[in-house]
């Protein structure tokens, strides 16, 4: 009894022990916190800040917080960049008040002149809370050392030293705060785009299976790499320059009548939720014209961009030759002119030769041979002329190679033609595809090693 007493007191004292640790960190972290907020020259942080407004001689800009981010609202309405703006803020915010930061207390106008804030030029104003109440910085010189600038706050004599950055971002231009994002779809929301060339249009989609293929104008899998590399491409890219505010005269950039125009459907969308239209190349801004139908202007892209852009189909399409798992195959077949080989599975998942009950084949071979014919790459797309077979040598296939998934009752196929003129590649097709593709004459062993 006098052991559990003795432990049950020992137990008080731990917790006594422990919340009074607890209580002394966050008393400490509540006195840092006063602290922290006591030195800001500004009461207050960037997520309480609603609207801004930059003023450099007759040059305004203003700036307010919605829903969705940052509105430029004068010279212009447009999108502004968010992360720019929060940026800006970051360093405003963080300037201090305290003994180190002040230059000056009560500054004489010689002073004024040597912080060049006897005639300042630059103000920006920060509107907080739902009254807006507004509190301006007047910024002037940048110090010649340490990464710093003098300023003051509107109203009160002292002269604080701020960061440089502070003053250089709040000297920027419009263009430096304006939302130049081209694409503002997330990619892994698209489902569908169509590139349309006058020549030419090429549509792919993304069926419930994850796998991109094309649909247009060939039907065919794609490399879904290229496709969000391409995607990748226009959410990665910045405006180069904005050309004009309104849509009045898109003839004069020859986006009229566009020479490409590239197409994003969201997903459950029924019409292409954004158009990018791509006009004429400007030689002397190494650009194309581009306007777009979330928006009311156009814009500046760099070439690369605009060149990244496939033309043929083929540019698009997957290298894969076969999508294969081997736990999930019942039966493979080769075809030869003068010998066919059968391999099944059993009711145990163990492959066999000619049928269930024939003899048994190592199965880590079996997996060698799907793993290798799985890393097999289309290395040329030859052509999609029927008639044309015979010179391929695929009217009579040398070999024919059928794979059957457990849950289809058609089988995946490959047939092999003859070698290429240079003898390092063999002619083939996949199933009744019609094009004729080209294959590392590899290959022939891969097939010669396991059959």
């Amino acid at each position: 009894m006098r052991y559990i007493k003795k432990t049950f007191i020992w137990i008080i004292i731990l917790v006594a022990i422990g919340g009074y640790s607890y209580l002394d960190k966050e008393h400490t972290r509540v006195e840092e916190k006063r602290k922290d907020e006591a030195t800001r020259l500004l009461p207050f942080t960037p997520i309480e800040v609603l609207s801004v407004v930059l003023k450099k001689g007759d040059r305004v800009i203003e700036f307010e917080r919605w829903e969705k981010g940052w509105k430029i609202i004068k010279p212009i309405e447009v999108k502004a960049d968010d992360e720019a703006i929060e940026k800006f803020l970051g360093y405003v915010t963080d300037s201090r008040n305290d003994a180190d930061y002040v230059m000056d207390q009560d500054p004489t106008p010689e002073r004024l002149v040597e912080f060049g804030l006897a005639k300042p030029s630059l103000f920006v104003t920060l509107k907080v809370g739902k009254a807006l109440t507004p509190h301006t910085i007047i910024f002037g010189d940048r110090a010649p050392t340490k990464g710093v600038a003098f300023a003051m706050l509107e109203g009160q004599k002292p002269v604080y030293r701020v960061l440089a950055d502070a003053r250089a971002q709040a000297d920027h231009d419009v263009r430096y705060f304006r939302d130049k994002t081209v694409l503002r779809l997330n990619p892994i929301m698209i489902d569908q785009m169509v590139i349309k060339r006058p020549d030419t249009s090429i549509t792919f989609k993304l069926p419930m299976d994850g796998r991109w293929v094309i649909e247009k104008p060939i039907r065919a899998r794609a490399n879904h790499v290229k496709v969000f590399e391409l995607l990748g491409k226009f959410k990665n890219a910045e405006v180069k320059e904005f050309i004009a505010e309104t849509k009045d005269n898109l003839a004069q950039y020859g986006l009229d009548k566009p020479k490409i125009q590239l197409l994003c459907w969201l997903s459950g969308d029924s019409s292409p939720t954004v158009t990018i239209n791509i006009g004429n190349r400007s030689p002397a801004k190494r650009g194309y014209f581009v306007s777009m139908s979330d928006r009311n202007n156009v814009f500046l892209l760099e070439d690369k961009i605009i060149d990244a852009i496939p033309h043929h189909p083929n540019d698009l399409r997957s290298r894969d030759l076969f999508f294969l798992d081997a736990a999930e195959l019942k039966r493979v077949e080769i075809r030869r002119k003068a010998k066919s080989t059968v391999l099944v599975k059993d009711r145990d998942s163990e492959w066999r030769r000619n049928n269930v009950d024939g003899e048994k084949i190592d199965f880590n071979m079996f997996n060698r041979f799907i793993g290798d014919l799985t890393q097999e790459k289309i290395e040329d797309f030859v052509s999609n002329d029927m008639s044309r077979l015979q010179e391929f040598g695929l009217v009579s296939p040398a070999i024919k190679l059928l794979i059957w998934p457990e849950e289809s009752p058609v089988p995946l196929s490959l047939s092999v033609g003859s070698k290429t003129p240079a003898g390092n590649q063999v002619y083939a097709r996949i199933g009744d595809n019609q094009d004729v593709i080209a294959l590392s004459s590899d290959i022939l062993n891969t097939l010669d090693l396991y059959f």
